[in-house]
């Protein structure tokens, strides 16, 4: 669950997200925060957008990942590329400032990405990046620093069943996307709410923010293969295995038998993830 710009409404979204064990990546303009402006809108109506505070941070998002997001949500498909590094670089140094902690993930502001942008964005140690360009589909993305997510979250609702009758073993992921401001609309709330309701606490669904998702697999690509066994190199995180219907864990520096009973783990990385 990816949501932007980091409104006051992000609360009210957040208690639905608990009260369904949901984990949600915040993507914030931290040169915004605390303002309140209007949105002026073709067509629409306009929008009285107010940030939550600096101060605020910690608590409103606590369980939840904090993302970047740009300071000043500059459109980065009419910026130069020194525009676009500071504005990240910024983001992520103010955030990282309010809340000392590490800021690896981001979601581009207008949705403005190319594979250019992605390689600037690459430089400045955010892990992985989303677009607004939905796939409808619940494949690992191709490349973390152009994540095209699943869907929005006005067609979610209609893509959960399909997601939870999934039958591959297969890693796969339901990215969704969107702003907290439009669930001021009544149906749009009722929407999200029976989409959290049905696709949350559960046991066989990993809740997980954008930036842990990535890390992990990183971790899956750094296995070293071996003729006879698996190892989990010591940079690396926990890696969790299936065997004979049982889920097992291998720690940094572990290793495995290579065998058939590992093959599924095998494939996944190299198929899936590579």
């Amino acid at each position: 669950m990816s949501y932007d710009d980091g409104l006051v409404q992000d609360k009210k979204l957040i208690g639905l997200f608990n009260e369904n064990g949901i984990v949600g990546t915040f993507n914030l303009n931290s040169g915004l925060l605390g303002q309140t402006n209007t949105w002026r809108r073709n067509n629409a109506p306009d929008i009285i957008a107010t940030y939550v505070s600096k101060d605020s941070l910690l608590d409103i998002y606590k369980h939840h990942e904090i993302a970047a997001h740009g300071a000043t949500h500059l459109n980065f498909l009419n910026a130069s590329d020194s525009a676009i590094y500071q504005d990240v670089m910024t983001d992520i140094k103010q955030l990282t400032s309010l809340t000392k902690m590490a800021v690896i993930s981001m979601a581009y502001p207008f949705g403005s990405s190319n594979e250019h942008i992605a390689g600037i964005v690459r430089t400045t140690g955010i892990t992985n990046a989303r677009t607004v360009a939905s796939t409808h589909t619940f494949a690992l993305p191709k490349d973390y620093l152009l994540w095209h997510p699943t869907c929005h979250d006005s067609t979610a609702l209609e893509m959960v069943n399909d997601y939870l009758s999934l039958k591959s073993n297969g890693l796969s992921v339901f990215n969704v996307w969107g702003h907290s401001w439009e669930f001021d609309d009544a149906k749009r709330w009722n929407d999200i709410t029976n989409f959290c309701r049905k696709i949350g606490n559960r046991k066989d669904i990993w809740y997980a923010g954008a930036g842990e998702f990535t890390s992990y697999q990183l971790a899956l690509k750094g296995l070293i293969f071996r003729q006879d066994s698996i190892i989990n190199p010591s940079p690396n995180q926990t890696i969790w295995y299936r065997q004979r219907n049982k889920l097992h864990s291998l720690a940094p520096g572990q290793a495995i038998p290579a065998s058939k009973e590992y093959s599924g783990i095998k494939y996944m990385v190299l198929q899936d993830l590579l």
